[in-house]
């Protein structure tokens, strides 16, 4: 590659400093070990130190089938800089990954602390990553591991939360924390997020990143990069505007469920019955002849007792946000911790 992404003197990497060389024979030894996640610390390390311009990025398939994407390394490194200069990190602060390296959050993790001169230790992902760590200026997680680790999360001065979408709970329980707590916005195609949102202070909307601005194509947020793109991208997500760098996001428009006229966001509602029943819930659309298609909702477990009547008397729901069917499974599918609906509905069609 013509332009070596860059290594800062301060970085570490877990305990140890490396210069480029240094760094690469490491590298060369993880890769060629048994262990998973010294094996692709190393492959990613190599790759990235490579003379390609150019590295692929795996997506999860949470939001449909897994694919891979190639990707300008100088974009990764100017969306890492962006995400340096809004978080304000400095060289020989620490920071934790605790993401799984194979996606594209944990890989930006490594970039940011490279680039920034961060002390940078991996761990193995885990659901309650922060059980066993002192404190830490910097972290990322999914919101399955925040919601395992509220009586942790202190340990962390700047925490990003991204992969899935927070809950109103969720959020809740962050407010006045003394951790700043954003959650995230972006895709694989926008090498990690764009867009912020701070949790601690109660925000509902997300602010773009410095150089970001958004606009609405079809009811579909529209982002404005050029740091990562000449042409706008477009997103399959739904969203209110409230200014050219601010938006509350509503979910996702392939799911969006259209009964007899109203399109209902399943996101919404199921934010909703999390919070009534505190448990893993999912709400599609099914077939109906009168409506085109009619709400229902799968728990994980059981159906909580006196499901229905407690959503009926319940006034966090609309009419038309009541569900007319509803089901359970034992278990949803995740992967990495992140809950995979497509699969998951797919298990009640069997």
């Amino acid at each position: 590659m013509s332009e070596n992404p860059s290594l800062h003197p301060e970085f570490r990497l877990n305990g140890v400093a490396y210069d480029l060389n240094n760094l690469l024979i490491h590298a060369d030894e993880l890769r060629q070990t048994s262990d998973p996640l010294q094996k692709e610390l190393g492959s990613f390390l190599l790759d990235w130190f490579s003379d390609s311009e150019t590295i692929v990025l795996k997506t999860s398939g949470s939001t449909g089938r897994p694919k891979k994407i190639v990707a300008q390394k100088s974009k990764l490194v100017a969306s890492a800089q962006s995400t340096i200069a809004f978080c304000d990190l400095k060289p020989k602060q620490t920071s934790l990954l605790c993401l799984p390296l194979m996606y594209i959050g944990g890989k930006m993790m490594l970039i940011r602390a490279m680039l920034a001169g961060l002390r940078i230790d991996v761990v193995y992902p885990t659901s309650t990553p922060f059980n066993e760590v002192d404190f830490y200026d910097f972290s990322a997680i999914t919101p399955y591991q925040l919601q395992h680790s509220l009586t942790n999360f202190h340990k962390i001065n700047k925490l990003l939360v991204g992969g899935a979408p927070v809950s109103f709970s969720l959020a809740n329980e962050l407010k006045g924390s003394s951790t700043q707590v954003y959650e995230t916005y972006g895709m694989t195609e926008t090498f990690s997020h764009v867009a912020l949102k701070n949790l601690s202070l109660g925000h509902t909307h997300f602010t773009a990143l410095p150089n970001v601005s958004f606009a609405i194509d079809e009811g579909c947020l529209v982002i404005h990069a050029p740091y990562l793109s000449k042409n706008p991208i477009q997103s399959n997500d739904r969203v209110d505007l409230i200014s050219p760098t601010g938006f509350v996001w509503l979910g996702r428009s392939d799911y969006v469920i259209n009964s007899g006229g109203i399109k209902l966001h399943p996101e919404q509602i199921e934010d909703k019955l999390t919070l009534l029943f505190n448990r893993p819930v999912l709400v599609f659309g099914m077939p109906d002849d009168a409506l085109g298609e009619s709400l229902a909702v799968v728990f994980e477990g059981d159906v909580p007792k006196g499901c229905v009547e407690s959503i009926k008397d319940s006034n966090l729901f609309e009419p038309y946000q009541k569900p007319k069917h509803i089901y359970c499974l034992p278990e949803f599918v995740r992967s990495n911790d992140k809950l995979m609906r497509l699969q998951t509905l797919n298990l009640l069609h069997k």
